[in-house]
């Protein structure tokens, strides 16, 4: 195999504009809904049986659902 391959390099490659920041604001909230879905499955459902994870999952679900619904709307604009 030839190693005068193709391949682009690495200083060529870049993400695409503006997707920094709702990579930084995805982390920020998948963090917080996180945070906030395990303080209240804690503070609410304390003899556990799994509903202490299911509200953190839920908290990162809506999370990531918002990151991805902010990237489409700014895209669109």
């Amino acid at each position: 195999m030839s190693s005068e391959g193709k391949m682009p390099s690495p200083g060529n490659w870049k993400l695409p504009d503006g997707i920094e920041d709702h990579i930084e604001s995805g982390i920020i909230k998948t963090a917080a809904g996180a945070l906030a879905g395990g303080v209240i499955g804690a503070i609410l459902f304390r003899s556990g049986s799994g509903m202490r994870s299911a509200s953190v999952a839920l908290g990162m679900g809506a999370a990531i659902g918002s990151t991805i619904e902010r990237a489409y709307a700014t895209k669109k604009d």
